[in-house]
């Protein structure tokens, strides 16, 4: 008598995305560059041409360079560090 065969369940690892929603035109065509060695951040928008250029801490993903590029986008303030 055989077992009875085992289902394999492949796991699919999410990936953060290359490319981000644009809060100026609503595309998704924005690019993020991090200079790390030179410690800053550029935001490209490859359809409506907006451009931003910001200083960023040494540990920044490109995720967390964006939320920073719209957070000064809509004006919103850093709450202050304790």
């Amino acid at each position: 008598m055989g077992r009875k065969r085992q289902k394999v369940v492949k796991i699919n690892k999410r990936k953060l995305p290359d490319q981000y929603l644009c809060p100026s035109c609503g595309m998704n065509t924005v690019g993020v560059i991090l200079h790390r060695g030179e410690g800053y951040a550029r935001i490209i928008c490859s359809s409506c041409s907006l451009k931003e250029q910001f200083p960023i801490p040494e540990n920044t993903d490109p995720v967390d360079a964006y939320c920073i590029f719209v957070d000064k986008y809509y004006g919103v303030e850093e709450p202050p560090v304790k």
